[in-house]
């Protein structure tokens, strides 16, 4: 689909830089999960999320952290991680600090996310006033599906100096918007065992508006078909 017929300008879209994470080290899954065979023959799990962003942006999509070499010429480059083994923090704050503009980030393990799903949540960055956050939300936000703008990073590295590094904790500090997305879409493989459950799934949640630490959500908006 055309990133203008979905609603999104493409000088918009040309100021994002999208980057999957990868510098998990898969230690719930066993051996590295982003190499785990999926989908057609000859196919890893890490090329779906991969794929899902080329789908809105092109081929642009860079990787950030440590991953195996056989993965690194499946994306468009790499951005070094700056903070190795604080998880998906440290590597946002490599990406903005990388890029001058808004990332649009995406786990390596979530391979059925879809995008519908991102050209939602870019949607509403476009759409939306002083935002830091616009993250896919289920039953829960998901901090690792979403763009970060470049103002979110005082937030991040201060969190990360304190060596608290949850992005949920630091998220309610920030200024976010939260999208609906199908259940199955935001699925992420933490355990083989995680893998069977790789089924769409019909059921759209219903979602009111939450809160965070500074009051209520900018914007939750509707699932769009």
């Amino acid at each position: 689909m055309n990133a203008e017929h979905a609603g999104i300008t493409a000088a918009f879209l040309d100021t994002v830089q999208p980057v999957v994470l990868v510098g998990g080290r898969s230690r719930r899954f066993g051996r590295d999960k982003l190499r785990e065979p999926f989908g057609e023959p000859g196919r890893i799990l890490v090329q779906r999320p991969i794929e899902t962003l080329r789908e809105l942006f092109g081929q642009r999509v860079k990787l950030v952290g440590d991953c195996h070499p056989s993965v690194r010429p499946l994306a468009d480059g790499v951005i070094v991680d700056e903070h190795p083994g604080i998880g998906p923090m440290g590597g946002i704050i490599s990406a903005l600090n990388a890029w001058p503009g808004p990332v649009f980030v995406l786990a390596g393990d979530m391979p059925n996310f879809s995008a519908a799903d991102a050209r939602r949540i870019v949607r509403a960055a476009e759409l939306s006033r002083d935002w830091q956050a616009v993250l896919a939300q289920t039953d829960r936000p998901h901090p690792c599906a979403g763009m970060y703008s470049a103002s979110v990073r005082p937030i991040l590295t201060r969190h990360a100096a304190l060596g608290s590094y949850s992005l949920a904790s630091a998220i309610r500090e920030a200024s976010a918007v939260f999208v609906p997305v199908d259940s199955a879409s935001a699925h992420n493989v933490n355990a083989p065992h995680d893998l069977p459950a790789m089924i769409p799934d019909a059921a759209v949640p219903m979602f009111d508006r939450g809160r965070h630490a500074s009051g209520s959500i900018i914007a939750c908006l509707a699932h769009e078909k």
